[in-house]
């Protein structure tokens, strides 16, 4: 049995892309981490951390949790390959959930944001 036997025909879709392009999802670094992406929930959080801090660059609250959520994926994905969420709590903007994507990488979210 199949999701379509479960729920019937589809009715609509919103992709990453769209998201991407409506301003909901943010594709950071295409160049570098071309499976990463974070909800702007994440980001505006992420530009107010930096503006507090001394309207420092907002590399600098992104890259250390970026590389947070990257280990914690892989060391949580060690322990159980089927986890499809992962809480990094006490962050520089909050509780972040970490998701996988369409891209094979991960989508960096705020709780309130599923």
């Amino acid at each position: 049995m199949n999701v379509q036997d479960l729920f019937g025909e589809e009715i609509s879709t919103y992709s990453e892309e769209q998201a991407i392009e409506d301003g909901i999802l943010h594709h950071l670094w295409p160049e570098r981490w071309p499976w990463l992406l974070v909800t702007d929930t994440v980001y505006v959080r992420s530009e107010q951390v930096a503006f507090t801090r001394g309207d420092i660059p907002i590399q600098e609250v992104l890259v250390p949790l970026v590389i947070d959520a990257i280990l914690e994926t892989q060391r949580r994905m060690r322990l159980d390959r089927r986890c499809d969420l992962i809480e990094l709590e006490h962050t520089a903007v909050g509780t972040v959930w970490i998701r996988p994507n369409a891209k094979g990488g991960m989508t960096l979210m705020d709780p309130s944001d599923n």
